[in-house]
């Protein structure tokens, strides 16, 4: 009692009493500089995650368009495209195709016993005749390789079935050339059985009727593309 009387004598006392009070009271509620750094790292993080995400999403972005530009990669002007695939068609004239075969079936015709000095020479002959349809037929085939960039996507379709057709017609007359070279002197010749004959000159009917058919379907398609 006598203490707190003692206090209310001397109010300087009591007013540096309340002040201490509320001094420590103010600093414990203060934010302090590390609390702000901590609050502000864990924004710039946020923000930071954010950004990240937005980048990964426009990488996401940029690769769908390159896969669908990839995928997509045909030309658009249409004339440039048509352009493009009559000159793929017509770069050997389809008469060219007709003196090759031609000039592979008089290679093919002689005769291959040693009764003819000159049998080994018409036999490289007819091989190396064979060899190039071959060539003509693999290249027919890499026709469907052209860049999508050159073509619409209506005329690339038309060159690779047109490839496939070119192709498919060379092998057939390579099939029949071949067929021929080996049947045609035995077939001719009157020591062979009838019955051998038959199945010589039967199997040479039926590639000769194959190569046919695949010719007059790429003639078609021939002459489909280049309007004739």
């Amino acid at each position: 009692m006598e203490e707190i009387k003692t206090l209310v004598k001397r109010p300087f006392v009591v007013i540096s009493i309340i002040l201490v009070v509320l001094l420590v009271i103010i600093v414990l509620g203060w934010p302090t500089s590390s609390d702000n750094n901590s609050t502000e790292t864990a924004i710039e993080k946020n923000s930071s995650s954010d950004n990240d995400y937005e980048d990964y999403s426009d990488y996401d972005a940029e690769k769908e368009s390159e896969s669908f530009s990839t995928i997509n990669n045909f030309s658009a002007d249409s004339q440039i495209s048509l352009a493009n695939l009559k000159a793929d068609v017509s770069t050997m004239p389809k008469e060219n195709y007709d003196n090759i075969e031609n000039s592979t079936l008089e290679k093919i015709d002689f005769d291959p016993t040693g009764n003819n000095p000159s049998a080994s020479y018409q036999i490289s002959a007819a091989m190396n005749s064979l060899k190039n349809v071959q060539k003509l037929a693999d290249d027919a085939k890499d026709l469907a390789n052209k860049p999508d960039k050159d073509y619409t996507h209506d005329d690339k379709n038309k060159l690779i079935n047109y490839s496939h057709v070119l192709h498919e017609y060379l092998l057939a007359f390579k099939d029949y050339a071949t067929i021929t070279y080996h049947n045609k002197y035995t077939s001719e010749d009157p020591s062979t059985s009838p019955s051998d004959k038959k199945l010589l000159i039967d199997e040479m009917t039926t590639a000769k009727a194959d190569w046919i058919d695949k010719k007059n379907q790429w003639l078609n398609k021939y002459n489909a593309i280049l309007g004739n």
